[in-house]
């Protein structure tokens, strides 16, 4: 499935779950603060669309959890701070000085 695809059948889950739920498409767009053309926009599985917005609307209709279980992975700080050590000592490495 592509990404096209997969955003395609997002996007009819966010609609079905608004019409289960009875709520306007208006009314769903003043919740999440954006326009009905966004949100139009987002039902029709529109790639240009904002994640940030795709975000707000999940929450709206408490579809929100599946994307919170791609963070439930837990990050050390002293590794992440490690890690960030790293990378900025290799780009020290790489710098061209002239």
């Amino acid at each position: 499935m592509n990404h096209h695809d997969l955003l395609t059948q997002l996007g009819l889950r966010y609609r079905q779950e608004r019409i289960k739920q009875k709520i306007k498409l208006s009314t769903l767009a003043v919740r999440c603060g954006i326009s009905i053309d966004t949100l139009r926009a987002i039902e029709q599985g529109n790639d240009r669309v904002r994640i940030g917005s795709w975000l707000t609307v999940a929450q709206a209709l408490d579809l929100a959890s599946p994307w919170q279980g791609l963070l439930a992975v837990e990050i050390d700080p002293f590794e992440e701070y490690d890690r960030q050590r790293e990378l900025k000592e290799n780009l020290k490495k790489t710098r061209v000085r002239s």
